[in-house]
């Protein structure tokens, strides 16, 4: 898996590409560091290139939220496939880490925007 990220007006865009799955560790890891160090607290996740999602790419997006929420901050979801959004609902993971049609209105939100 690629993680690619983007930081504007103090949002944080992470897209990974690929499988969302164990072995992808040390990216996410790395990630969830940078975002601290650079005192980043809102971000978002684009699923639009994720297929697929298992235990490890779920315990990153509770382990990011936890992190960002402890900071005052925020994470939010965004793109996912079909596939993807049944995990996110199974595990309950929808309830708590809002999850947005598109990285536009995901971003609008974390920033205070009212969204038409």
């Amino acid at each position: 898996m690629r993680l690619e990220s983007r930081i504007r007006d103090g949002v944080c865009i992470l897209r990974p590409q690929g499988r969302f799955v164990t072995g992808s560790d040390a990216a996410l890891v790395s990630a969830q560091n940078s975002l601290k160090e650079a005192g980043i607290a809102k971000a978002v996740i684009d699923l639009r290139a994720v297929p697929y999602v298992d235990s490890t790419g779920l315990a990153f997006v509770v382990e990011l939220h936890k992190s960002l929420v402890s900071r005052g901050g925020q994470l939010f979801l965004a793109d996912a496939n079909e596939r993807v959004r049944e995990v996110l609902e199974m595990t309950r993971i929808g309830e708590i880490i809002p999850l947005f049609d598109d990285v536009e209105d995901a971003e609008a939100a974390l920033r205070g925007e009212v969204l038409c």
